[in-house]
């Protein structure tokens, strides 16, 4: 599993102070006391310069108000000990993602996955915004003119970490973060030696309006490439998309993989997925006949990408084949 390097994150001494400081004297009468300036350079703090898709983002050090307007960048601040003044809400949803547990449930929610509510965002005064990866320049704008806005950019299919690092350093931990994810590398490959997800495997999102091949490089897919499963060939030819078009219940054989991971999205995908199981057509699936089709949480398999997210997903497949 590859990192962006931490060797990224630069860092830059605040500018200025010392000629604000003489100002200020200056204005009081242009007392230079030694008693009136005894702070020493050690004191000065350090700002953090992130890459991003807007240019080179100057944030302060250990940002205090910090407003995670993307799921990956709430799990991310979680997983590193930051609790957000404001966040957005789940895809789907009014509140927090589920999954996040009680860590993120009292975290007032600012924004939809279609926009910020900027009243709510300059209420909550943040000192950080970490925004959604590829968020579009008018929002982007609205946003830095409230705090340094942090906005990935649009990984390459495949590279889900790479939003995850830039999160990681606008808030100082990335060497941190990288400890994280490769724990979970660890845990995939550990699985892999055992060889126990040896043939092919897929991630079928079931929604209200049917099922979804998940493309093979999103997250969960990644992850089990990584333990030692073969993704299907048709969840490789998605190329650049996120998943396939809906698939009719006559068409299930597209998804006909040795392992299957059911990702039920919401309550209507819960239903929906109960009822296929009646059909014919689903109860032919390999892995149902064979007992290695295994439902997960939607939210955490066709949605997340953050930390947090892939230790559930490992905890998912380590129970399937345990």
């Amino acid at each position: 599993m590859t990192h962006l390097p931490a060797a990224r994150r630069r860092r830059a001494l605040l500018t200025g102070t010392a000629a604000g400081l003489a100002l200020a004297l200056t204005a009081c009468g242009g007392s230079s006391s030694p008693s009136s300036s005894s702070a020493s350079p050690t004191d000065v703090a350090e700002d953090t310069t992130v890459d991003t898709l807007y240019g080179d983002v100057t944030v302060p050090a250990e940002p205090q108000r910090v407003i995670a307007l993307a799921e990956s960048a709430l799990d991310v601040a979680l997983s590193v000990g930051v609790t957000p003044v404001g966040t957005t809400a789940s895809r789907g949803g009014d509140a927090p993602p589920g999954y996040l547990g009680g860590a993120a449930a009292d975290i007032p929610v600012v924004a939809t996955v279609a926009e910020p509510n900027l009243e709510a965002v300059l209420q909550a005064e943040p000192d950080l915004i970490l925004a959604a990866a590829g968020l579009e320049q008018a929002q982007y704008d609205a946003l830095a003119a409230i705090a340094p806005t942090v906005v990935p950019e649009t990984p390459e299919r495949g590279d889900w970490q790479a939003p995850l690092h830039a999160y990681a350093e606008a808030l100082g931990a990335d060497d941190e973060l990288t400890g994280k994810l490769d724990a979970v590398a660890d845990r995939a490959a550990a699985l892999a030696g055992t060889g126990v997800l040896r043939g092919s495997a897929a991630v079928v999102r079931w929604a209200a309006n049917g099922p979804v091949l998940m493309n093979a490089t999103t997250m969960p897919g990644s992850l089990l490439q990584a333990a030692g499963a073969e993704p299907l060939q048709a969840a490789v030819d998605l190329g650049t998309r996120p998943h396939s078009d809906p698939l009719s219940l006559e068409n299930l054989d597209q998804v006909d993989a040795d392992r299957l991971f059911l990702a039920a999205f919401g309550a209507q995908g819960g239903a929906a997925l109960e009822a296929a199981r009646s059909q014919p057509a689903f109860s032919r699936l390999t892995a149902v006949q064979g007992g290695t089709a295994t439902e997960v949480d939607g939210s955490v398999w066709s949605s997340a990408s953050g930390p947090i997210a892939a230790d559930l997903v490992m905890d998912d497949v380590e129970a399937a084949v345990g």
